[in-house]
């Protein structure tokens, strides 16, 4: 059976299951008035299902959650059935005041040791990552194979770039096993609609949007793409980054300036980088 872990850091998941903790309390109260609706309980824990799973690695925990708090509702009597839903609401609080304590005994941490990477040097990291993406493609796919080795220079040359999911996909495994907290395509609301992060670092609060042109993609539509994402993203700090698969920026400085900020001048940091370098 594989190890549960975190998918996001202990001070992250901490304080998602108190956010849910504190509308449970909300809930218990408006029960014991009598004033709640019947389902108001098993639409909480549908909800909490959804972040167990977004927390851990595996769905065992959520599982566990659902059978502790399981209610038999009793259609002859609503009283009997509000009893049992607060019984239920009591045993789903022991339960996750129970997984936090076992968050913060570090239960579920990884062998990997976060806390030497602070926040200033993670940015220096993913820049580097980024700024070298061509070095790992060539690195990986182009350059010539060890005679002796199972990887044949065949099965690399049916490996292309076809859009900016393979680049997405590409950027995330070189960035997860430096970050085991990393997540990919994270959904948020962001107040008229929600949106999606290609991947995030919620620990330090980075966002890496992704971008890989198109023949039909005009620069001028990119810049009206990426001047929505930098303005709606929710994030500390934003890197905007592009595979100019088509070269249609015709110049790359004078572009990823005009979409750097500091924070001080706008809501987050931000900063693009931009890759024509790779023929592939």
């Amino acid at each position: 059976m594989s190890k549960t872990n975190l998918n996001t850091s202990p001070k992250i998941a901490i304080q998602a299951i108190n956010n849910k903790i504190d509308v449970l309390e909300k809930i218990m109260m408006q029960y014991e008035k009598n004033k709640s609706d019947l389902h108001a309980f098993e639409d909480w824990k549908n909800d909490v299902k959804k972040t167990l799973d977004q927390i851990f690695s595996e769905r065992a925990i959520s599982r566990d959650f659902f059978m502790e708090t399981k209610v038999f509702l009793n259609k002859f009597s609503e009283i009997d059935t509000i009893h049992k839903i607060q019984d239920a609401c009591k045993k789903a609080k022991v339960f996750l005041e129970h997984l936090k304590s076992n968050i913060e005994s570090g239960v579920y941490l990884t062998e990997t040791n976060d806390d030497a990477i602070d926040k200033t040097m993670a940015i220096i990291i993913i820049r580097r990552i980024l700024k070298n993406f061509h070095m790992h493609m060539k690195a990986m796919y182009q350059d010539a194979v060890h005679g002796n080795g199972k990887i044949k220079k065949d099965d690399l040359d049916h490996i292309r770039i076809g859009n900016e999911y393979d680049v997405q996909r590409i950027v995330y495994s070189l960035i997860k096993p430096i970050f085991p907290y990393a997540r990919l395509e994270k959904f948020d609301d962001a107040g008229y609609n929600s949106v999606r992060y290609d991947i995030t670092l919620d620990e330090y609060g980075i966002v890496i949007e992704v971008k890989c042109t198109r023949p039909n993609l005009t620069e001028r539509k990119i810049t009206e793409e990426l001047g929505a994402d930098s303005f709606h993203y929710k994030a500390d700090y934003l890197f905007l980054f592009i595979f100019d698969k088509e070269k249609i920026i015709k110049d790359p400085e004078v572009f990823a300036k005009a979409f750097t900020r500091k924070k001080q001048d706008f809501d987050k940091e931000l900063e693009t980088i931009i890759i024509q370098e790779i023929t592939f």
